[in-house]
């Protein structure tokens, strides 16, 4: 509600005011809820009476609702090393400007500002790691959380990769099996 000098007997907005906000007749207050987003927008409020008018100018910003229940699905995921992983990509209700992951996604795989969507080339190994992504605009955010491993080359879940020694002292690697027991072993999946 606005503070006026002498009797109002009508009052108009220039533009039209934001889808669902209404302008009172007589004391130019302005009310209601908005439901379609807008950019900063300047209006001219005019208060009027027989005699004359007086006028105001307020700029008015409109932002959409919060984004809600951003949903990854098939986590956790398992990638390999150096090979390009199928673009994951989200389903989330609402608009998003942004998008974030903490902590940062294994190195070679990014995460899309505005669709969330995980992409890229895994070039290091890492192990299961849960990972919180936002997405946000101007009225809030929703979160997801995901786990991701990277395992080397070659390697599968349950499976391990160890240098070992036979009774001839030749050496080689062992990838039958998750052999974790073994003295000396040099996991390769893990690394």
């Amino acid at each position: 509600t606005p503070s006026v000098t002498g009797s109002v007997t009508s009052c108009a907005a220039n533009p039209t005011l934001p889808t669902g906000l209404s302008l009172a007749a007589t004391t130019c207050a302005i009310s209601g809820t908005p439901t379609e987003s807008s950019s900063a927008t300047t209006y001219t409020i005019t208060a009027a009476n027989t005699a004359g008018s007086t006028t105001a100018t307020i700029s008015i910003t409109v932002n959409p609702p919060a984004p809600t229940a951003l949903t990854y699905s098939g986590s956790p995921y398992t990638y390999t090393n150096g090979t390009a992983i199928t673009t994951n990509t989200p389903i989330v209700t609402g608009t998003v400007t942004s998008c974030t992951a903490n902590p940062t996604l294994p190195t070679g795989l990014s995460i899309n500002a505005t669709t969330c969507a995980i992409s890229g080339t895994p070039t290091a190994n890492s192990t299961a790691t849960n990972y919180t992504i936002t997405a946000a605009n101007a009225s809030g955010s929703t979160t997801a959380t995901i786990n991701i491993t990277v395992n080397a080359a070659g390697c599968s879940p349950g499976k391990r990769s160890f240098w070992y020694t036979d009774s001839g002292g030749t050496n080689g690697i062992s990838t039958l099996g998750n052999l974790g027991g073994i003295a000396g072993a040099d996991a390769l999946c893990n690394n």
